[in-house]
């Protein structure tokens, strides 16, 4: 059975063989590891000036056939050939030195199978030191997309680079490469704008010194885009009934852009214009008028779903029956007051055509000054207020009214 011999360094110098057999329990001193003497506890690494190598000699009854040296538990260096005999070998080794070593060691086997490890505590200090709070950040694009990365970097042997890296979407790539020179290659001061995007992880800062030693911190990132809700303001729009006799002139709005159209443009396009408010000028002898959702059929007055484009899309809108104030209360509404309200308000019944709860089914009693809230199916939420009615014929049928608009939607 292969004879396994371990050997581990508890002081300046240690040197032990193991062998154990099938047969019996003796000892025997096959392999000897002997690790030079300097210093007695931990020896001193500073990677900011000379780099000790890891020195001693190795000696076996039975020729070596294989020494190799790790860091921790990580191999940097392997032997397999031997000047001189292979039963000698005096080894001076450079180390990989890097901060978080905690002992170098060498292990040697030799042909007999014999295994014997010795190693030697270490103390690493220097190279880049990063000074750098944050480790995680949220990003709120809505509140404001750029935000600063700040910190430092102190190093004796002096900065030979520093490198961001920013991590996308699981892609990771390099930010910004930095060779500080001067009084900054000492002493870094870190200050990164950054315009961040969806789909950000991580941003990395690498910092290596003239001497090779690095040093690295990771800032975890979280990026997210809350609703922004806008107000927008039309003002002095006209529109006239949507009677289908009502050719060349304005009959509906876009909400998304203020803007009017014609009811010969609107039945052209395939998209409605995405005209999302219409009216229709009531039947008497006083000012009045209907608010019609585009999607909505009432008789002669309102027929763009069944005329002219068979494709034609439109907009379903909501209006609430309740009397919501009057131009004061116009005034004084905010993007957060208007989002506060709903189509079920104090019990008000959403309809495509508002009609007022005082009158009968077929009666209608919008007139000016009054202010009137729907809700687009887009989700758009709006205020309208009749300001003026225009009489073109004298009879009413022929109205047109102007109108100011507070819309609200989200814009990102």
């Amino acid at each position: 059975m292969k004879k396994i011999f371990y050997s581990i360094l508890a002081s300046l110098t240690l040197v032990m063989a193991v062998s154990c057999t099938d047969d019996d329990n003796t000892t025997d001193q096959s392999i000897v590891v002997d690790i030079d003497q300097t210093p007695s506890e931990f020896a001193p690494v500073n990677l900011d000036g000379e780099w000790p190598k890891f020195t001693g000699n190795i000696s076996a009854d039975d020729n070596l056939v294989s020494v190799i040296f790790y860091t921790d538990d990580n191999a940097f260096m392997e032997v397999t050939t031997f000047d001189g005999g292979a039963k000698s070998y005096a080894f001076d080794v450079e180390v990989p030195w890097a901060l978080g070593i905690s002992y170098v060691r060498v292990v040697a086997e030799s042909a007999s199978g014999d295994v014997v490890e010795g190693q030697r505590k270490v103390n690493v200090k220097g190279g880049p030191e990063m000074s750098v709070e944050l480790t995680e950040l949220e990003v709120d694009l809505s509140v404001n997309p750029t935000e600063t990365i700040s910190g430092s970097i102190t190093s004796v042997s002096g900065l030979a680079e520093v490198v961001y890296t920013l991590t996308q979407n699981g892609t990771s790539s390099v930010y910004k490469t930095i060779n500080p020179t001067g009084t900054a290659a000492n002493d870094f001061s870190i200050s990164e704008a950054i315009d961040f995007e969806l789909g950000m992880e991580s941003f990395k800062i690498e910092a290596k010194d003239s001497k090779g030693n690095e040093a690295s911190h990771t800032i975890k990132i979280n990026v997210v885009e809350s609703p922004v809700f806008e107000m927008f303001s039309y003002t002095g729009i006209e529109l006239h009934g949507t009677d289908k006799r009502k050719t060349g002139v304005a009959i509906g709005i876009s909400l998304a852009d203020g803007k009017e159209h014609d009811y010969d443009a609107i039945i052209g396009d395939t998209n409605g214009m995405e005209i999302d408010f219409m009216i229709s000028s009531a039947d008497s002898g006083t000012p009045q008028v209907r608010y019609f959702s585009p999607l909505t059929e009432y008789g002669d007055k309102f027929k763009l779903g069944t005329e002219g484009n068979a494709d034609l899309v439109l907009n379903d809108t909501q209006f609430s029956k309740l009397d919501r104030g009057d131009s004061d209360f116009f005034a004084a509404a905010t993007a957060e007051s208007i989002q506060a309200m709903s189509l079920t308000d104090e019990g008000a019944e959403a309809t495509d055509i508002l009609r007022d709860l005082a009158h009968s089914s077929t009666g209608v009693d919008i007139i000016n000054g009054k202010v009137v809230y729907f809700e687009t199916d887009w989700g758009a939420q709006c205020l309208v207020i009749i300001r003026e009615t225009i009489d073109n014929n004298g009879n009413r049928k022929g109205d047109s009214y102007v109108l100011d608009f507070k819309v609200v939607y989200q814009t990102n």
